[in-house]
């Protein structure tokens, strides 16, 4: 017995010795097994649309930084940290300038990092199964048929919507919109003109192949196309059915938008390219969204290079290297993403959750103005990013593409969607959409071992729409959320205009609208499932500039028009919402009541007013010394606006944080004024005098371009086409107003998606 305390001490000594040499021998297999890397498998390509593709050129560095920097910079670990803030000599004043105003080191180490070497992707060795395309259809190779039935009202009961044949005597609301007295296109829920009728849709024969087109195309009757002798129609019977109609003449007396992806023209008969995401990357066809596989379509296409970059399928040569972060896309089942392309058409426009697509006569490319856009755009960047990774162990960062707001709306418009993620009859948006957040979750732990690894912290998770930092569910807070909206507070409620997306139900108009439980997949319902978190966490989330076509900022001195006088001392144009006082918080209302009541208008040159407010937008921008920013469902788009024409940012909004607060210093180019003090506007802005004014405008001249996502290629394209058109003129004349016009920017350089990288890379020893 003497003896087992010392048996006992060696053999722990020994164990320890054990674990020390398998630890060591571990870091040197990290370090040095360059050859296991070139091994790995990237077999998590399920989705064709978001598919490599093949090697096109070799590519030397991806680092397009100067030469300079790679003296001062200190190499990062291969898999290890970032290691910020960490210099071996003086930062050169280049990489001082564009990291001006910048929070911390971030920005300078993100530029002067040096890159990491830079390994070909694996090869997958996953062929297109049969060729089919999911549009429509589920399971392996496309066996069974997925409908989507054309209805007038929400589910009730069970698991389907109840098909009810017109005449109807009532709506659910205004949102159920594949309500259709013609016939039903049960692949998309889409509402064409009847079979019967001259230019009616005649289907594809039932002996046909899967993915045969139909006999006849037909015309579409969307949901405001519809006779009025139903509920929720707006058209006379005679003008769609009568000779003249537009189901039956080849001139009719109305012509119905045609809202079918992929049809154009009058009357809907044009074939124009379909959107899907880096444009299949020229090795597919395009249907709803879905990429079938189809070699050379590039080179027969030619509109569709531009749009096509697959930088991390290259084949790197010797010695190239790489810019962290490297992020790494999930491809998740076609629920959370594709399937949203092949719904959207109910909506309304074409544009709708795509952030561009093509347009006839020539499929040339038109950018989107759909508000919630960055949730697609975003994803096609990333895609067409050198920081994509398709090798997962090699990814700093996981992100997750989920279309939570193109669910919203437009899909959740239509009644009849059989995978709504509500689990109950009920018509809150944002608990379906919390639920598929919920659900890709869950998707991504079966399926995958990343997110156990650190817990999901080095996942990102955007969420575009009005509130939506605010309902994403505490399972996946551990995560990077990006979002527009960068409300603190711990005890928030939903301050929305709209009763469908109030995510603690305060206003539900029925029964209906509220929450609801059902006892079998959500016995305590979904608010338990977003309870105890604030929106934002601004230490590891990041609020995000909204996406905003160039084509708004026509009359913007940055993006190179000519300078105006500045004549109205501040300006804001948008939604008040007097019938709804938790709108905005009230502040809305308590502005507009004040501009009226003091006549800030005639006494202080400061128009203030709903979308009634007479003039174009970007000339009232460029032409104003202070633009509010107020919110509103939710987020606000003002501060992007403002900046994005030299408007000088007056926020607005208590305990929540607007674009990048965390990384710029704010106080250098905006103002902050509480929301109790809004009644003293005119008086608070008049006090600031011509110097401060001005230096606030010459600092917002030097990081306005991260307001902007100007480095995304269909974006880079129109700025130069706008500082082309615009340039001569602006250079001729004397400017009248700071910030002085940009004749010669690079859109390439410093804008939001970038500032967003580096951001990340600061992130990496946080995961």
């Amino acid at each position: 017995m003497a003896f087992q305390p010392r048996s006992r001490r060696r053999t722990g000594v020994q164990l320890a010795l054990a674990l020390l040499i398998i630890l060591v021998l571990g870091v040197l297999s990290l370090y040095m097994d360059t050859s296991g890397i070139q091994k790995r498998t990237a077999a998590l390509h399920e989705e064709v649309f978001l598919a490599s593709g093949e090697p096109d050129e070799d590519l030397g560095t991806v680092d397009h930084e100067p030469a300079e920097l790679a003296e001062v910079a200190e190499e990062p670990r291969r898999w290890g940290a970032a290691n910020p803030g960490q210099h071996k000599g003086a930062v050169p004043e280049a990489i001082k300038q564009r990291c001006a105003l910048t929070l911390g080191t971030w920005c300078v180490d993100y530029l002067t990092q040096k890159g990491v070497p830079a390994v070909t992707a694996p090869r997958g060795s996953k062929t297109c199964s049969m060729n089919c395309n999911k549009a429509s259809w589920r399971g392996f190779n496309c066996i069974h048929p997925m409908k989507r039935y054309c209805t007038h009202k929400y589910r009730e009961w069970g698991f389907e919507v109840e098909r009810t044949p017109p005449p109807w005597e009532y709506f659910d609301s205004m949102h159920p919109r594949t309500h259709c007295v013609g016939f039903c296109e049960e692949t998309i829920g889409a509402c064409y003109c009847p079979s019967n009728t001259t230019y009616g849709r005649i289907p594809a024969r039932e002996d046909a192949p899967m993915d045969a087109p139909p006999q006849q195309h037909g015309r579409p009757m969307n949901w405001w196309c519809q006779p009025n002798n139903s509920y929720g129609g707006t058209r006379a019977f005679e003008d769609i059915f009568g000779p003249q109609g537009w189901c039956m003449a080849a001139e009719p007396v109305i012509e119905c938008e045609c809202n079918v992806p992929g049809w154009g023209g009058r009357f809907c008969d044009e074939p124009m390219e379909q959107f899907c995401f880096n444009s299949c990357n020229g090795r597919g066809e395009c249907i709803q969204g879905y990429c079938k596989c189809q070699k050379g379509l590039e080179q027969e296409r030619p509109w569709l290079a531009e749009n096509i970059h697959t930088p991390a399928a290259q084949d790197f040569a010797h010695n190239a290297t790489r810019k962290r972060p490297l992020i790494f896309i999930y491809e998740l089942e076609s629920d959370y993403g594709s399937l949203m392309m092949q719904y959207r058409h109910v909506g309304g426009p074409t544009e709708d959750c795509v952030p561009r697509r093509y347009t006839l006569p020539n499929n040339e490319t038109k950018l989107s103005e759909w508000p919630y856009g960055l949730e697609s755009a975003f994803l096609e960047m990333l895609m067409q990013s050198e920081h994509r990774t398709l090798d997962p162990e090699e990814a700093d960062f996981f992100y997750v593409p989920v279309f939570t707001s193109c669910f919203i709306y437009p899909v959740r418009s239509g009644a009849s969607s059989l995978q709504d993620w509500f689990y109950a009859p009920v018509q809150n948006r944002v608990q379906g959409a919390a639920n598929m957040l919920l659900e890709a979750f869950h998707w991504i732990q079966s399926h995958h071992p990343w997110w156990e690894r650190r817990g999901g912290r080095d996942h990102i998770w955007l969420v575009t729409h009005d509130e939506g930092s605010c309902w994403v569910p505490a399972a996946i807070r551990p995560s990077i959320i990006l979002s527009h909206w960068g409300r603190m507070d711990l005890n928030h409620s939903s301050t929305t205009g709209y009763w469908e997306d109030d995510y603690r139900q305060a206003n539900a108009r029925k029964l209906q609208h509220a929450e609801q439980q059902q006892h079998l997949f959500e016995p305590d319902g979904f608010q338990q499932k977003i309870a105890g978190h604030a929106c934002y966490d601004p230490v590891k989330d990041l609020v995000v500039p909204l996406i905003k076509t160039p084509n708004r900022n026509k009359h913007s001195p940055l993006f190179g028009a000519p300078t105006r006088n500045r004549t109205w001392l501040a300006f804001h144009r948008g939604r008040v919402n007097h019938e709804f006082p938790r709108y905005s918080r009230g502040v809305r209302q308590r502005v507009d009541n004040a501009s009226r009541e003091h006549q800030w208008l005639e006494n202080y040159g400061s128009k203030f007013g709903d979308e009634s407010l007479q003039g174009d937008y970007s000339e009232l921008l460029a032409s104003s010394i202070f633009c509010l920013v107020l919110q509103g469902d939710g987020w606000s788009a003002r501060m992007d606006d403002a900046m994005s024409h030299g408007c000088i940012p007056v926020v607005i909004i208590d305990d929540v944080h607007v674009s990048f607060e965390s990384v710029l210093d704010l106080s250098q180019f905006s103002l902050r004024v509480k929301s109790a003090d809004v009644e003293r506007l005119p008086e608070i802005l008049q006090a600031v005098s011509q110097e401060r004014r001005e230096e606030l405008q010459r600092n917002l001249a030097r990081v306005w371009q991260r307001y902007s996502y100007s480095s995304w290629r269909p974006y880079a394209k129109r700025i130069r086409q706008l500082q082309q058109e615009r340039g001569s003129e602006a250079r001729q004349e004397q400017p009248l107003s700071l910030p002085e016009t940009v004749p010669d920017l690079d859109p390439l350089l410093d804008d939001g998606f970038y500032t967003i990288m580096g951001w990340l890379y600061s992130r990496i020893d946080a995961t």
